[in-house]
């Protein structure tokens, strides 16, 4: 019995998260922004492979804060399968983006 319950939460849980899109995006681009605005973020969120959802933000430049903001919101984005667009006058590897 709680194995059939613990079964269906589990599919309900799986039914509420976003499907991953075909293709998953990562975009940078570098621009000159104001001094304290670190980066722009733009996640566009799936469902059923179609665009769905769109959130937008930017993360103040906060020493360690901002850059530890920054990695927890793409990453958490790309791990859900969202399509991230990032705005920065940082290039990519010194927030940490491989080229």
């Amino acid at each position: 019995m709680l194995r059939r319950l613990a079964d269906c939460l589990i599919a309900m849980i799986k039914m509420l998260e976003p499907k991953k899109p075909r293709r998953q995006e990562l975009d940078y681009t570098i621009s000159k922004l104001p001094e304290e605005i670190l980066a722009i973020i733009r996640i566009s969120w799936y469902k059923d492979g179609k665009p769905d959802e769109i959130d937008e933000m930017a993360l103040l430049e906060d020493g360690e804060n901002g850059y530890h903001a920054f990695h927890s919101v793409v990453g958490s984005a790309m791990k859900r399968g969202a399509s991230v667009s990032i705005r920065s006058g940082y290039r990519p590897q010194d927030l940490g983006i491989p080229v």
